[in-house]
């Protein structure tokens, strides 16, 4: 439990080390993914596991990798716009899409939980973001509208995922590092087609940078990873909940984020909505 619980606290920084690190979005995604991706090949290069990245885990992992461009596209732009805490917060909101996804393309039947789950999210983000809405800048709006395509961009990653280890028996590092290494070789062309600088300009962003690819991505991903397989289900989504809870706390420390009763009224019901949601399959999110 010790191993999933710091993975989830590591990985609870990765939004501040963005905001830190102070590069284009895209940029800030190219390095956190190759440098991620490459850092989880040489555990596994260690590990004697190189031979697993067959053409399978290579054409699944490139799928899974043109959805999880999206999430990233969206989520670092909403964190610009709306910051650390709220944007994790509303890519969170992923077991919506991912439920009704599942339910008209694999014809899965919804749980009861999920007929919980739905309303209580829904709610949460209505005083999150609803009750204020005519209020907030055209910015912030556009924020909240990029958090919430991160969630459905993440929702059918996870699926591609799901469909590719039912398909095919793979490692899910293997498959994962496949698709952080694609990933950021997308998202570095998305960064050069729109003219952005590659350059790190200052030690403070090349510390934030390396510790957002080496520490939050690839150490926290693997000992969630490791984690994830001893622990009970319930628990695991428990603890993985500190992830969006602690990068709200962390925006509100570190960035001062105004907050009031309201908001934090919609995070609890969000943060319970999510967690009923989440038991309901095997995959939990993780920013």
């Amino acid at each position: 439990m010790s191993a999933l619980f710091i993975g989830a606290v590591l990985i609870s920084f990765s939004s501040v080390m963005v905001v830190l690190a102070g590069l284009p979005p895209d940029v800030a995604g190219f390095y956190r993914l190759t440098g991620g991706g490459l850092a989880m090949l040489a555990v596994l290069a260690h590990a004697g596991k190189l031979r697993l990245f067959t053409p399978p885990v290579i054409k699944w992992g490139c799928v899974a990798a043109v959805f999880f461009a999206g999430d990233f596209v969206f989520w670092h732009r909403a964190i610009v716009f709306v910051g650390p805490g709220l944007s994790t917060m509303l890519g969170n909101f992923q077991v919506i899409p991912l439920a009704v996804v599942s339910a008209l393309f694999f014809k899965e039947r919804l749980s009861g939980r999920m007929y919980a789950a739905i309303p209580l999210a829904l709610a949460g983000l209505y005083l999150m973001v609803g009750v204020g809405w005519s209020h907030f800048t055209a910015d912030y709006r556009l924020g909240v509208v990029y958090g919430l395509l991160t969630a459905c961009f993440y929702a059918l990653y996870m699926l591609s995922l799901k469909y590719a280890l039912a398909k095919d028996r793979m490692d899910s590092l293997v498959l994962a590092s496949v698709a952080a290494l694609a990933t950021g070789l997308i998202l570095g062309g998305f960064a050069l087609f729109e003219g952005e600088s590659f350059v790190i300009p200052t030690l403070k962003s090349l510390a934030a940078i390396s510790t957002l690819a080496l520490v939050c991505h690839a150490v926290g991903w693997f000992l969630i990873t490791r984690g994830i397989q001893t622990v009970r289900g319930a628990l695991v989504g428990l603890i993985l909940l500190l992830q969006p809870t602690l990068s709200f706390v962390w925006d509100i420390l570190f960035f001062h984020k105004p907050v009031n009763l309201i908001e934090l009224s919609g995070v609890a019901l969000a943060l319970i909505g999510i967690y009923i949601g989440s038991q309901g399959g095997k995959k939990k999110r993780v920013r």
